[in-house]
Protein backbone atom coordinates (compact mmCIF):
# COMPACT_ATOMS: atom_id res chain seq x y z
CA UNK A 1 0.00 0.00 0.00
CA UNK A 2 1.70 3.70 -1.12
CA UNK A 3 2.50 5.46 2.29
CA UNK A 4 0.81 8.53 1.32
CA UNK A 5 -2.32 6.75 0.97
CA UNK A 6 -1.95 5.09 4.45
CA UNK A 7 -1.30 8.30 5.91
CA UNK A 8 -4.09 9.78 4.65
CA UNK A 9 -6.73 7.38 6.06
CA UNK A 10 -5.18 7.45 9.60
CA UNK A 11 -5.83 11.00 9.21
CA UNK A 12 -9.61 10.69 8.52
CA UNK A 13 -9.72 7.64 11.38
CA UNK A 14 -8.24 9.86 13.53
CA UNK A 15 -10.76 13.10 12.88
CA UNK A 16 -13.56 10.84 12.27
CA UNK A 17 -13.05 8.29 15.59
CA UNK A 18 -10.40 9.99 17.91
CA UNK A 19 -11.86 7.58 20.64
CA UNK A 20 -11.17 4.53 18.53
CA UNK A 21 -7.51 5.79 17.84
CA UNK A 22 -7.53 6.99 21.60
CA UNK A 23 -8.25 3.17 22.32
CA UNK A 24 -6.18 1.56 19.73
CA UNK A 25 -2.85 3.07 21.36
CA UNK A 26 -3.62 2.37 24.47
CA UNK A 27 -4.04 -0.96 23.87
CA UNK A 28 -0.50 -0.74 22.38
CA UNK A 29 0.85 0.80 25.23
CA UNK A 30 -0.68 -2.28 27.19
CA UNK A 31 1.20 -4.42 24.93
CA UNK A 32 5.05 -4.88 24.67
CA UNK A 33 7.31 -2.41 25.51
CA UNK A 34 8.65 -2.19 21.94
CA UNK A 35 5.09 -0.65 20.92
CA UNK A 36 5.87 2.26 24.14
CA UNK A 37 8.92 2.33 22.88
CA UNK A 38 8.72 3.19 19.08
CA UNK A 39 5.16 5.62 20.29
CA UNK A 40 7.73 7.73 22.56
CA UNK A 41 9.60 7.80 19.87
CA UNK A 42 7.16 8.45 17.41
CA UNK A 43 6.01 11.50 20.16
CA UNK A 44 9.04 12.98 20.68
CA UNK A 45 9.71 13.99 17.17
CA UNK A 46 6.69 16.50 17.30
CA UNK A 47 7.31 19.41 19.41
CA UNK A 48 3.24 20.25 20.67
CA UNK A 49 3.32 16.38 21.61
CA UNK A 50 6.82 16.38 23.61
CA UNK A 51 5.68 19.21 25.23
CA UNK A 52 2.33 17.80 26.54
CA UNK A 53 4.41 14.13 27.28
CA UNK A 54 6.73 16.16 29.49
CA UNK A 55 3.79 18.06 31.22
CA UNK A 56 2.14 14.78 32.15
CA UNK A 57 5.79 12.92 32.40
CA UNK A 58 5.81 15.99 35.90
CA UNK A 59 2.40 15.43 36.72
CA UNK A 60 3.22 12.14 38.08
CA UNK A 61 6.28 12.78 40.06
CA UNK A 62 5.41 12.34 43.81
CA UNK A 63 7.39 11.71 46.48
CA UNK A 64 5.68 10.31 49.93
CA UNK A 65 5.68 13.31 52.33
CA UNK A 66 5.99 10.59 55.30
CA UNK A 67 9.25 9.28 54.07
CA UNK A 68 10.84 12.20 52.33
CA UNK A 69 14.00 13.39 53.60
CA UNK A 70 16.07 16.36 51.59
CA UNK A 71 18.60 13.19 50.67
CA UNK A 72 15.46 11.51 49.13
CA UNK A 73 14.08 14.31 46.66
CA UNK A 74 17.87 15.50 45.85
CA UNK A 75 18.03 11.87 44.51
CA UNK A 76 14.87 11.88 43.01
CA UNK A 77 15.54 15.38 41.23
CA UNK A 78 19.09 14.28 39.97
CA UNK A 79 17.26 11.00 38.46
CA UNK A 80 14.71 12.78 36.62
CA UNK A 81 17.38 14.99 35.40
CA UNK A 82 19.30 12.31 33.69
CA UNK A 83 16.22 11.23 32.47
CA UNK A 84 14.96 14.60 31.01
CA UNK A 85 19.04 14.51 29.06
CA UNK A 86 18.46 11.46 27.56
CA UNK A 87 15.08 12.11 26.66
CA UNK A 88 13.18 15.13 25.32
CA UNK A 89 12.88 17.94 28.23
CA UNK A 90 14.59 21.18 27.75
CA UNK A 91 16.69 22.90 30.60
CA UNK A 92 14.06 25.12 31.28
CA UNK A 93 11.44 23.61 31.12
CA UNK A 94 12.99 20.95 33.45
CA UNK A 95 14.10 23.98 35.94
CA UNK A 96 10.28 25.05 35.42
CA UNK A 97 9.22 21.62 36.51
CA UNK A 98 11.74 21.31 39.45
CA UNK A 99 10.22 24.36 40.64
CA UNK A 100 7.37 23.50 40.39
CA UNK A 101 7.32 19.95 42.68
CA UNK A 102 9.64 21.96 45.28
CA UNK A 103 6.87 24.44 45.64
CA UNK A 104 4.23 22.09 46.66
CA UNK A 105 6.66 19.07 48.43
CA UNK A 106 6.73 18.62 51.83
CA UNK A 107 9.83 17.27 53.03
CA UNK A 108 10.44 14.54 56.27
CA UNK A 109 11.29 17.21 58.30
CA UNK A 110 8.45 19.74 57.81
CA UNK A 111 6.03 16.89 58.48
CA UNK A 112 8.22 16.14 61.72
CA UNK A 113 7.79 19.68 62.47
CA UNK A 114 4.13 19.84 62.03
CA UNK A 115 3.87 16.67 63.96
CA UNK A 116 5.46 17.95 67.11
CA UNK A 117 3.20 21.30 67.09
CA UNK A 118 0.51 18.46 67.36
CA UNK A 119 2.04 16.97 70.23
CA UNK A 120 2.50 19.99 71.81
CA UNK A 121 -0.78 21.14 71.15
CA UNK A 122 -2.30 17.82 72.73
CA UNK A 123 -0.04 17.85 75.87
CA UNK A 124 -1.65 22.00 76.26
CA UNK A 125 -5.08 20.68 75.84
CA UNK A 126 -5.18 17.48 78.14
CA UNK A 127 -3.47 19.72 80.93
CA UNK A 128 -5.92 22.35 81.06
CA UNK A 129 -8.90 19.88 80.22
CA UNK A 130 -7.92 18.33 83.64
CA UNK A 131 -7.17 21.68 85.46
CA UNK A 132 -10.91 22.13 84.85
CA UNK A 133 -12.16 19.11 86.39
CA UNK A 134 -9.66 19.58 89.37
CA UNK A 135 -6.52 17.92 88.48
CA UNK A 136 -3.39 19.33 88.75
CA UNK A 137 -0.35 17.47 86.94
CA UNK A 138 2.39 18.69 84.06
CA UNK A 139 1.21 17.00 80.53
CA UNK A 140 4.98 15.77 79.00
CA UNK A 141 6.42 13.52 76.70
CA UNK A 142 7.22 9.74 78.31
CA UNK A 143 10.13 8.20 76.82
CA UNK A 144 10.92 4.48 78.38
CA UNK A 145 13.56 3.39 75.89
CA UNK A 146 14.52 4.21 72.02
CA UNK A 147 11.85 2.53 70.33
CA UNK A 148 9.07 3.41 73.21
CA UNK A 149 7.84 6.46 73.74
CA UNK A 150 4.27 8.14 74.70
CA UNK A 151 3.24 11.41 73.38
CA UNK A 152 1.04 12.11 76.56
CA UNK A 153 1.73 11.48 80.04
CA UNK A 154 0.12 13.19 82.74
CA UNK A 155 -0.27 12.01 85.98
CA UNK A 156 -2.51 13.61 88.40
CA UNK A 157 -2.51 10.77 91.70
CA UNK A 158 -5.93 9.87 91.35
CA UNK A 159 -5.59 9.43 87.48
CA UNK A 160 -2.91 8.98 85.06
CA UNK A 161 -3.36 10.07 81.35
CA UNK A 162 -1.62 8.18 79.02
CA UNK A 163 -2.06 8.56 75.32
CA UNK A 164 -0.89 10.29 71.93
CA UNK A 165 -1.47 12.21 69.58
CA UNK A 166 -1.85 12.87 65.39
CA UNK A 167 -3.03 15.00 62.93
CA UNK A 168 -5.36 12.48 61.96
CA UNK A 169 -6.69 9.43 63.89
CA UNK A 170 -8.77 6.59 62.27
CA UNK A 171 -10.03 3.60 64.67
CA UNK A 172 -6.95 1.17 64.96
CA UNK A 173 -4.92 4.41 65.51
CA UNK A 174 -7.38 5.02 68.74
CA UNK A 175 -6.82 0.93 69.10
CA UNK A 176 -2.68 1.45 69.47
CA UNK A 177 -3.10 4.35 71.99
CA UNK A 178 -4.77 1.93 74.32
CA UNK A 179 -2.44 -1.03 73.24
CA UNK A 180 0.16 1.39 74.44
CA UNK A 181 -1.35 2.24 77.43
CA UNK A 182 -1.77 -1.08 78.32
CA UNK A 183 2.32 -1.84 77.41
CA UNK A 184 3.14 0.61 79.62
CA UNK A 185 0.80 -0.31 82.89
CA UNK A 186 2.78 -4.03 81.71
CA UNK A 187 6.25 -2.81 81.46
CA UNK A 188 6.39 -0.04 84.35
CA UNK A 189 3.80 0.01 86.76
CA UNK A 190 5.21 2.69 88.90
CA UNK A 191 4.44 4.87 86.13
CA UNK A 192 0.66 4.85 87.07
CA UNK A 193 -1.23 6.15 89.82
CA UNK A 194 -4.96 5.34 90.51
CA UNK A 195 -7.04 4.96 87.43
CA UNK A 196 -5.57 4.35 83.97
CA UNK A 197 -6.94 6.83 81.24
CA UNK A 198 -6.08 6.11 78.00
CA UNK A 199 -6.24 9.25 75.62
CA UNK A 200 -6.14 10.05 72.07
CA UNK A 201 -5.70 13.94 70.90
CA UNK A 202 -6.34 14.90 66.94
CA UNK A 203 -7.30 17.84 64.96
CA UNK A 204 -9.52 15.46 62.63
CA UNK A 205 -10.70 12.56 63.61
CA UNK A 206 -12.36 10.17 61.45
CA UNK A 207 -16.01 8.47 62.32
CA UNK A 208 -13.94 5.34 62.89
CA UNK A 209 -12.02 6.76 65.48
CA UNK A 210 -15.08 7.86 67.41
CA UNK A 211 -17.10 4.99 67.67
CA UNK A 212 -13.45 3.40 68.38
CA UNK A 213 -13.23 5.24 71.69
CA UNK A 214 -16.53 4.93 72.24
CA UNK A 215 -16.20 1.27 72.54
CA UNK A 216 -12.92 1.32 73.82
CA UNK A 217 -13.74 3.88 76.59
CA UNK A 218 -10.64 5.86 75.70
CA UNK A 219 -10.84 9.09 75.73
CA UNK A 220 -11.04 11.27 72.43
CA UNK A 221 -9.92 14.92 72.42
CA UNK A 222 -10.59 16.69 68.56
CA UNK A 223 -8.89 20.43 68.70
CA UNK A 224 -11.70 21.78 67.35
Amino acid sequence: MDVEILKRALRELVERDPAFFRDLMLDALRSDGGAAEVLLELLTRHPEARLRLAQAVAGSIAVPLNVATKDDIKAAVEELKRWAEEKFVTKEYFDAVIKRIEDKMATKEQIESITISVEDSGREMVQHLLEQRGYKCAAERLRLDAEYELDIYCNAGVLTIVGEAKVRAGGRDVEKALERAQELLRRQPDKISGKLVPVFYTPLAEPTAVQKAKELKIWLIESR
